[in-house]
């Protein structure tokens, strides 16, 4: 005898969440499976995740840029050598006119609030033979309040010729206005080669965190993957279905 299995999804199939955040099929069956993605336990009922939808602060910043490789050194006024990593607060002015704006990222403070991480570069050191320095400097920009710049801690040093990294780094911790990230930088994408526009060209910069938010819909994936859609606009894959619970969907 020769069972038929039954046919792949070819669309999503719509869920809903019933009484004890449980997620269910339109007909109010338990959806079975796994949070996240599948594992060795045994698939069980699936309930909804609250925390999803509570506020998350960031904890973590993508960014990648090309800082613009100086044709010839550094004109003095565009040098700041003297500068320290600590808060630019008294000579701010001069700190403007001697970087160039990095571009910044929505994040989401430690309360649930939305806020801005803005970013700045001055370039310390340009040499033919050691290569460029680029310094990064940062503020937070709440409803409240504005922090000072301030350094992040890290010269970033680019090979002479290439334009790469020399002392690429995955990853560093940041402390700006009372509140601390880790800057991620992905591999690669952090350069300094020439730039017609003199300016620093962003290629990706992205946070994580959210504020709170209201689930928007639940899909079951031809995959068995599970994804919610938020009111913040944004979609996750927040579970997986058992490939028996699934079949039933399909049929």
């Amino acid at each position: 005898m020769i069972e038929r299995a039954s046919p792949p999804m070819e669309s999503p199939v719509p869920l809903n969440v019933a009484a004890g955040q449980r997620i269910v099929m339109p007909g109010l069956d338990p959806v079975l499976g796994w949070i996240g993605t599948e594992n060795s336990r045994a698939a069980h009922a699936l309930v909804f995740p609250q925390w999803l939808l509570e506020p998350r602060p960031t904890e973590n910043v993508a960014y990648a840029c090309n800082l613009p490789a100086p044709a010839v050194h550094p004109h003095p006024e565009q040098n700041w050598q003297a500068l320290s990593h600590t808060a630019v607060s008294a000579a701010e002015a001069q700190f403007l006119a001697a970087s160039l704006p990095g571009g910044q990222a929505a994040i989401v403070t430690a309360g649930g609030k939305r806020a801005a991480l803005v970013f700045r570069w001055t370039r310390v050191a340009a040499d033919a033979a050691t290569g460029t320095v680029w310094r990064c400097f940062t503020k937070l920009c709440t409803p409240a309040t504005v922090s000072p710049w301030t350094g992040t801690g890290y010269d970033y040093i680019f090979e002479p010729a290439g334009g790469f990294l020399v002392n690429a780094q995955a990853s560093h911790r940041i402390a700006v206005g009372g509140s601390t990230f880790r800057l991620t930088h992905p591999e690669g994408r952090l350069t300094c080669f020439p730039a017609q526009s003199g300016r620093v060209k962003i290629t990706r910069i992205s946070a994580d965190g959210w504020v709170k938010r209201e689930l928007q819909g639940l899909w079951l994936c031809p995959d068995r993957s599970i994804v919610a859609c938020f009111s913040d606009g944004s979609e996750a894959r927040i579970a997986t279905a058992a490939p028996a619970r699934a079949a039933i969907l399909a049929a």
